[in-house]
């Protein structure tokens, strides 16, 4: 009886260390997911950005945010004047959620976006190889308009009303 009580106990035992010997594997195992940093252009976005694990973010959220016509025809030519730089962070919800927002308004009004600054930041909101020291970013996505090279406003992290009604204010000014 001894001897089976034993043996059940080591065989316990030892499906137990396999048990957690196989958990720790697993965790040590998952690759670790790589955040864009630096300067890209748009189509990077669209193509790695926020298509980790497949998730395809950019497209689902550019077809579903609808500007409001009336106050994009209220920016109406006024935007064209303007240039904008764009922090965001890969890894960051606000900015997989807002950037493809923005790039929906700027499409609406024929903005060339090939003309925007994009500016990925890791984790430590530092450009990697870009230097944006200058820029004192605090949150992502940060959205900075430019008139003659200086800077007009910002809209951080979240708009206050909508992308729109926050450029409408800033370019108003």
């Amino acid at each position: 009886m001894k001897l089976k009580f034993y043996l059940l106990l080591v065989g316990l035992f030892t499906f137990s260390q396999m048990i957690f010997a196989q958990a720790d594997s697993l965790e040590t195992e998952k690759p670790e997911i790589e955040y864009l940093c630096g300067t890209i252009e748009r189509n990077v976005l669209q193509a790695e950005g926020f298509n980790h694990a497949g998730e395809g973010l950019f497209f689902e959220e550019y077809p579903n945010y609808k500007p409001d016509q009336d106050v994009l025809n209220k920016l109406n030519k006024s935007l064209f004047s303007y240039s904008i730089t764009i922090v965001l962070g890969t890894w960051c919800h606000d900015s997989q959620e807002q950037v493809p927002r923005m790039y929906k308004v700027l499409d609406k009004m024929d903005y060339n976006t090939s003309l925007i600054q994009l500016i990925c930041v890791d984790k430590e909101k530092t450009g990697c190889d870009t230097d944006i020291s200058d820029l004192n970013i605090e949150r992502v996505p940060t959205f900075i308009f430019y008139k003659d090279g200086k800077e007009t406003g910002r809209i951080i992290e979240t708009p206050e009303f909508s992308l729109e009604t926050d450029m409408l204010n800033i370019l108003s000014y």
